[in-house]
């Protein structure tokens, strides 16, 4: 993993990080989801436009990606509901990049080192350690649960993406025809169940939707071009240390416990980080 894969995946981090806080802040977090998701309609065909359009060999990929979304996204609006953004953000994220790497060298042949696998595993168990500050009792396993079945998305639509991109010869064509697929199921739901009511709950969330979506597509955006390089397990890995700023946006703007226990864990995540980044 070189310095130009890393720089992305950790400027993927910090956008990441920031448009799910918004997410949770609001109170309309389905509307706002919509936005964001929509919102890729609009970037998608310029993407088309400057990098052509992916083979044929990339429209399976496009299609259970375009599934696995739907899925995240549902999850992960449910663990918001349940849980703190510092305790459900974590668990999802930190969850996801050991599934993602051994998918891809299952499923998509990537040759990862031993340093770089147990950089990956510690940033993994850094992660989890982090979002588990909390008493299943009076959370419910609701609060697990959902954090949980959101980390199985990510690291599925990950894996998927980073062979889809592969075969596409066409990285951010595959990029404009994903932002585009994944933008409407959300929005047309809303619009068709409440009718003028799904209209204006849009439109009042239009201007934070509009911002996390340059936010989340950027990100993602930046991910999956560095998977087209790069093994996807350590890109995925790295991207997850977003946790940190998910960390500190909950605790002094969402005013969400911290603890020792999450400082311990977030230097953990650090280590790991850079064990990755050596092991490349």
């Amino acid at each position: 993993m070189g310095p130009l894969a890393a720089a992305l995946a950790l400027t993927a981090a910090a956008l990441h990080a920031s448009w799910n806080a918004m997410v949770k802040a609001n109170p309309d977090r389905f509307a706002v989801m919509a936005v964001i998701a929509l919102f890729g309609c609009f970037a998608g065909p310029v993407l088309i436009a400057i990098g052509g359009h992916p083979s044929a060999e990339a429209i399976p990929f496009l299609a259970m990606s375009m599934v696995i979304h739907i899925g995240y996204y549902i999850f992960l609006m449910h663990a918001y509901r349940v849980a703190d953004l510092s305790h459900a953000y974590p668990l999802a994220r930190g969850s996801a990049p050991l599934l993602a790497t051994l998918g891809g060298i299952v499923l998509a042949g990537d040759q990862v080192s031993a340093v770089s696998f147990g950089g990956i595993v510690i940033i993994c168990g850094g992660i989890v350690m982090m979002s588990l500050q909390f008493n299943v009792r009076e959370l419910g396993w609701s609060g697990l649960g959902w954090p949980l079945a959101t980390g199985l998305m990510i690291s599925s639509y990950t894996v998927v993406d980073g062979m889809g991109v592969r075969v596409s010869d066409s990285p951010l064509g595959y990029i404009g025809w994903l932002f585009m697929i994944n933008g409407i199921p959300f929005a047309l739901w809303l619009v068709v169940r409440e009718g003028r009511v799904g209209v204006r709950r849009l439109g009042n969330a239009w201007k934070i939707g509009a911002l996390g979506g340059l936010m989340s597509l950027a990100a993602y955006a930046l991910v999956i071009y560095a998977m087209s390089f790069a093994a996807i397990g350590a890109v995925a890995a790295l991207r997850e240390t977003s946790v940190l700023l998910a960390a500190v946006i909950g605790t002094f703007l969402l005013k969400e416990p911290f603890g020792g226990r999450r400082t311990l864990a977030a230097a953990i995540v650090v280590a790991g980080s850079t064990l990755l980044y050596l092991g490349r």
